[in-house]
């Protein structure tokens, strides 16, 4: 684990517990870059979110496959760029699940409970952007968050 200043990275192996593992790392990260508590909170939840969604989508559940994780910080914003080198998402399927509609599960239609594709909604709902980039094998998301900073490191 890196961090330097105001940039923090580190690669971890794909599995169930990774997100906690990169998300308890972050948060240390983020506090120490003296973001307030909500934006970490929000920030937390995208990063578990599309962690989780690349061991199972992205490596089909495989443990102990390469994720890197980076985040910046500045005067008014945090990105945080998670990579992965398995399946990849096209820009099409990629523009359409954070385009997708909300559909409220109904008690009497099953077909309504599926929870496949929500998290996408959830990061739209939170992050400021969200990017999608391929270089050869290697797909990146970058989450932008605007931020408010805290004024002293005792809060």
């Amino acid at each position: 684990m890196a961090m330097d200043g105001e940039i923090y990275s580190n690669t971890y192996k794909s599995a169930i517990e990774t997100s906690r593992l990169a998300v308890d790392d972050l948060k240390e990260f983020w506090r120490s870059s003296l973001l307030n508590e909500n934006n970490i909170g929000e920030l937390e939840l995208c990063v578990v979110e599309l962690l989780n969604n690349t061991f199972e989508h992205a490596y089909d559940g495989k443990d102990g496959q390469l994720i890197e994780v980076v985040s910046r910080c500045n005067e008014s914003k945090v990105l945080v760029d998670i990579s992965h080198f398995g399946s990849s998402m096209s820009q099409e399927e990629f523009h359409s699940v954070l385009e997708a509609d909300f559909i409220a599960p109904d008690p009497n239609d099953p077909e309504t409970w599926v929870t496949s594709g929500r998290g996408f909604m959830i990061l739209a709902a939170l992050l400021d952007e969200i990017e999608l980039t391929q270089e050869g094998d290697k797909s990146t998301f970058t989450l932008i968050k605007r931020v408010q900073r805290e004024l002293s490191p005792y809060r």
